[in-house]
């Protein structure tokens, strides 16, 4: 059987269940004896033994199996897990990883399970006293598994659908989503027939679960190819596998020739005896190949379906596309005197603006999907550094366009080793300032007007701008006189350098330079912006504020002398008409008061270099975010607000500084972005 069209969405179940296994240890580190969360992961590493085998990976499918083994010691309460035994499952969880991330690009997986085996071998429990004979007379015991309490047993009869491509496949793949449920009693055909290919179209199981019939039969008719589902209690003998359903008999069958509803369900789980009820006549155990009803009409609609991200980003250059067509359009319909023509123009507006917001919101995805996989990495670091600390994160479910997701990870991750490394002290010394010995690190994210700002707190030794001035004056990044007029936000912004570290010795987590750098470039390309404040001996706050996408991007049109740009408005605070007389003067600069504080003026024409225009009574200003902090941008006049489509510049003009892409006007005409961080 070819497996290898199955073999992406082996690599995207398996990350998941990785990341959620993650996630369980953790929980298992601060309490070992959690049996909701062993019986979790233990599930967890069932399925990715059995993806594993089914896919042919031999060697993942044995470290998952010595795993769900080693787990299997700890679901009747006979012991916990100590930190040992969880670091080497986290041990498991990497290697794992790592072949699940050779099989994503590519290649064959070169794990290699021998070693791993013998050493979770070597932390089984010691075996169990064998059992007491029992005494005369006295009843033996059940010898099925029994369902934790408050479970029930169901009997499901399930058909995949005739015309569903590699059809042993997908009955494994349901088989294995059915174990999402609970436990799997049994099934006819077995797993192992299944994955040897004897599948003739229908299952028989017996499952214990703790959700209800309805639930169960809902999650399974959502899943893909299935054709019908039947769900009843297995009754008094749950561990009978019942036979696969036979064609109705004449008085079962109701009006219209459909079956008849089964028979009423207690919330026990028990089924209510009919009046007068017969037992069906006997008939072979041969699983039907395809259900009696059409297929219609028991097949529930999916909610949910995998999409390449591909198809994504092109529905959404169609609809830039279309975005800017209908602007050429509306600028053409305003120079013709026909009310038709402007309703219906007005129209079509409105229908791509609805296109362009639903396509906006395919590419949204939370936060959640990267955020998960950083608790696992501050334990690790924290770990290395020899330091407790305790990870929050808030606000999982912002949304973000997909692709300035894709690029927050190692940001985020560099400020995590930063935080770890340079801001939580070791327990001796926060105990000695009288904080508490485990230290705190928080990773929020909220929504504020057209961006999303993530903010990542710590409880640490916090930054001292004097010792950044010090060594900053000492190597050479600044002069004497900007270590005396710049102010402390100003002097934050040193770390994020090239090459610039107060630390005194280089470390496998942080001290190379390297990190904030990092950090201040990507917020440059995702059109963000980056603020460092911290207070000594209290913690440091760097936020992190991004545009919701980077594709549709709401602008204000500015013009200095003939020349128009767009400014995202995303970084505007306000528009303001200034007169001659309000602008004070600083050192040479010209300084405008603001709510109690002074912002500098900056002219777009001197940083474009265009010439300088006559004296005016007035100036029109923009408040804006520069580099992280506020300043007033002085422009010629407004054009007006629009949303754009922005496309990235050609490659021959990628080292132009100040601009980060180009949009076109309903008239036509090419307009630049404006970037204020890199001008």
């Amino acid at each position: 059987m070819d497996m290898s069209k199955y073999v992406k969405m082996y690599v995207s179940e398996s990350q998941d269940r990785l990341q959620r296994m993650d996630a369980l240890l953790l929980t298992l580190e601060k309490d070992g004896g959690d049996r909701t969360a062993i019986d979790t992961l233990f599930r967890e590493a069932h399925s990715i033994k059995g993806m594993s085998a089914s896919m042919g990976y031999e060697e993942l499918s044995k470290v998952a199996h010595r795993m769900e083994d080693f787990l299997e010691q700890f679901r009747s309460g006979k012991g916990a897990l100590d930190r040992q035994r969880v670091n080497t499952l986290f041990e498991g969880v990497d290697l794992l990883r790592r072949a699940v991330e050779e099989i994503a690009a590519g290649g064959a997986p070169t794990l290699k399970s021998e070693e791993y085996v013998a050493k979770i071998g070597s932390l089984n429990l010691p075996p169990a006293e064998p059992p007491r004979p029992p005494a005369a007379g006295a009843a033996p015991e059940a010898s099925g598994k029994e369902a934790p309490p408050g479970w029930s047993q169901y009997a499901v009869d399930l058909a995949i659908a005739p015309d569903a491509p590699l059809p042993s496949a997908r009955a494994y793949i349901t088989l294995r989503r059915l174990r999402d449920l609970g436990e799997l009693v049994r099934s006819v055909p077995t797993v192992e027939q299944v994955q040897g290919g004897q599948f003739t179209g229908g299952l028989s199981m017996v499952i214990a679960t703790g959700r209800s019939a309805s639930e169960v039969q809902a999650f399974l008719a959502s899943l893909p190819d299935v054709a019908s589902v039947s769900v009843v209690p297995a009754g008094m003998k749950p561990d009978r596998v019942p036979s696969p359903p036979q064609p109705p008999r004449p008085s079962e069958v109701g009006e219209r020739g459909q079956p008849a509803p089964p028979p009423p369900v207690e919330a026990s789980g028990q089924v209510q005896p009919k009046a007068t009820q017969s037992p069906p006549p006997s008939a072979p155990e041969t699983p039907r190949a395809a259900s009696m009803e059409p297929r219609g009409a028991s097949r529930r609609a999916t909610t949910m379906m995998r999409v390449d991200t591909r198809l994504l980003d092109d529905l959404m250059d169609q609809v830039g596309e279309l975005i800017t067509a209908n602007g050429s359009l509306l600028e053409v319909s305003q120079a013709i005197d026909s009310p038709r023509l402007h309703e219906n123009a007005g129209r079509l507006e409105g229908l791509v603006k609805g296109l362009q917001q639903h396509a906006m919101k395919l590419r949204m995805m939370p936060l959640e999907l990267i955020a998960d996989r950083f608790p696992r990495a501050v334990r690790d670091l924290a770990r290395v550094r020899g330091k407790e600390v305790t990870f929050e994160v808030l606000g999982k479910e912002t949304e973000l366009d997909r692709a300035i997701l894709e690029e927050l990870p190692d940001p985020i991750l560099h400020i995590l080793r930063n935080a770890i490394d340079h801001g939580i002290e070791p327990a001796e010394e926060r105990v000695r300032k009288g904080k508490p010995p485990v230290g705190t690190i928080r990773l929020e994210a909220t929504k504020e007007r057209e961006s999303v700002v993530i903010r990542v707190t710590d409880d640490g030794r916090g930054i001292d701008p004097a010792i950044l001035r010090r060594v900053a004056l000492e190597r050479g990044v600044i002069t004497r006189e900007q270590a005396d007029t710049l102010l402390d936000p100003e002097i934050m912004m040193l770390i994020t350098l090239p090459g610039f570290s107060t630390a005194k010795a280089v470390t496998d987590v942080s001290g190379r330079g390297v990190g904030m750098d990092v950090v201040r470039g990507a917020m440059e390309s995702l059109r963000g912006s980056l603020l460092i404040d911290s207070v000594v001996d209290q913690g440091t706050t760097i936020t992190l504020k991004l545009p919701l996408t980077l594709v549709v991007v709401a602008v204000l049109l500015i013009a200095v002398g003939e020349e128009r740009y767009a400014l995202p408005v995303s970084i505007v605070e306000q528009i303001l008409e200034v007169r001659a007389e309000e602008i004070q003067h600083a050192q040479g600069q010209e300084m405008l008061a603001r709510d109690g504080t002074l912002l500098p003026l900056i002219h777009l024409r001197k940083l474009l270099g265009i010439p300088a225009a006559g004296a005016s009574a007035s100036r029109l200003v923009v408040v804006c975010e520069m580099r992280s902090r506020l300043i007033g941008l002085v422009v010629d006049r407004f054009i007006g607000y629009r949303e754009v489509v922005v496309k990235p510049l050609d490659k021959a003009l990628k080292s132009v500084r100040g601009f980060s892409g180009v949009t076109i006007l309903g008239d036509g005409n090419a307009l630049l972005v404006l970037d204020l961080n890199t001008l």
